[in-house]
């Protein structure tokens, strides 16, 4: 009886989501992370961040999601004629060793249906989401919008 108990016990063990590698996620780092405060009745924000692949694999981050919003995408600006426009992606694919930096003006997090006011010097998590379903949570700044730079 003993030796039954001991292995259904090592076979829980084994089967536990805490013993499976976190995949994707293991090797991925986060740096110069902000979220942009927006005026209170904007519906939308956007984060920037820089995502660091530190593993021998590619990944391939397929979204993100945050309590901040209703929705939350990939996106990034595209050119339609002489227009630049905002675009949902479905995916950023990042080789070994290398980074993905997302930034004003191309790839960023879309904070869509803001669910509050963000307020500057505050601190909010943004979990991101890879193609092995492997997630990788991060806390962000909320920063205030710099104004232009005069000509």
């Amino acid at each position: 009886m003993t030796a039954l108990r001991l292995a259904t016990a090592l076979l829980l063990i084994c089967a536990s989501p805490l013993t499976l590698a976190a995949g994707m996620a293991d090797g991925i780092a986060v740096e110069a992370a902000h979220i942009r405060q927006m005026p209170p009745a904007a519906p939308n924000s956007a984060a920037f961040l820089t995502v660091i692949n530190t593993a021998t694999t590619p990944v391939r981050l397929i979204g993100a999601r945050s309590a901040l919003a209703q929705t939350v995408e990939l996106h990034d600006h595209v050119r339609d004629g002489e227009i630049m426009r905002m675009r949902r992606i479905e995916g950023i694919d990042i080789a070994a060793g290398a980074q993905a930096a997302l930034a004003p003006g191309g790839k960023h997090v879309m904070l869509i249906g803001l669910k509050q006011p963000l307020v500057a010097g505050t601190t909010a998590q943004i979990t991101l989401v890879f193609a092995d379903g492997s997630e990788h949570v991060f806390s962000a700044p909320i920063t205030p919008i710099r104004p232009a730079a005069a000509h």
